[in-house]
């Protein structure tokens, strides 16, 4: 964990951009979500809101990166305009 950390520490002073890929990182914490073993009630219970917020957060995800597409295509729109 610490080499991890000194990695990024060194780029953010080096002021080499980390770029994270949020779909990715998104399924990701999916997989690992669905890859717990619950033992008890209260864990599963836990596990499942996870599940459900993971998925509320991938519909913004696709809802955002839809408005982005129509919002640059009314910028191109508009550049072509001038």
């Amino acid at each position: 964990m610490k080499s991890i950390l000194d990695k990024v520490t060194r780029k953010f002073i080096l002021g080499e951009a980390l770029n994270f890929d949020a779909q990715a990182s998104i399924q990701a914490l999916t997989d690992i979500v669905s890859s717990i073993r619950t033992t008890n009630k209260r864990d599963s219970n836990r596990i499942s809101l996870a599940k459900e917020h993971l998925r509320g957060i991938k519909r913004q995800m696709r809802s955002l990166n839809e408005k982005i597409g129509s919002l640059e295509e009314e910028l191109n729109l508009l550049k072509e305009e001038k």
